[in-house]
C-alpha cells in the first residue's frame, strides 16, 4: 500500500491548513484536516500513516511457496492464508481467480 499526501494549503498567519488523505484500502482513505506549521503537519501525517500501516505478513519466500503450492497442487492452507498481509491475500485471491478462469477453458 502506497501512502499519498494530498495537500490543500491556505496560509494563515504562518499556519497552513492542509488535508491529508491516507489510503486504507484499494478504494478507501482517511481524510484529516490539519491546521498548523509545516513541521507539525508532517508529524501528523507520519502519525496517521503509522496507524494504517499494512501488517507484516509472510516472508517473501513463504509467500512464494504458498503461491507455487496453489498453482501446482490447487490447494491452500488456511493458517498460511491468515498469516498473510492484506496485500498478500489480495494477490493470492487474484491468482486463484486467474487459475480458475484458465482451467475453466
Amino acid at each position: 500500500m502506497m501512502f499519498a499526501l494530498t495537500v490543500v494549503i491556505v496560509k494563515r498567519n504562518m499556519k497552513y491548513k492542509t488535508k491529508l488523505r491516507i489510503p486504507t484500502d484499494a478504494y478507501a482513505y482517511i481524510e484529516v484536516e490539519v491546521e498548523d506549521e509545516p513541521s507539525a503537519i508532517v508529524s501528523a501525517y507520519h502519525e496517521f500513516t503509522k496507524l494504517v500501516k499494512p501488517q507484516v505478513g509472510l516472508p517473501q519466500k513463504d509467500f512464494n511457496k504458498a503461491l507455487d503450492r496453489y498453482l501446482t497442487e490447487n490447494t491452500g492452507d488456511t493458517d498460511t492464508y491468515l498469516a498473510m498481509s492484506r496485500s498478500q491475500q489480495d494477490v493470492f485471491q487474484e491468482v486463484k481467480k486467474a487459475f480458475k478462469r484458465i482451467n475453466k477453458e
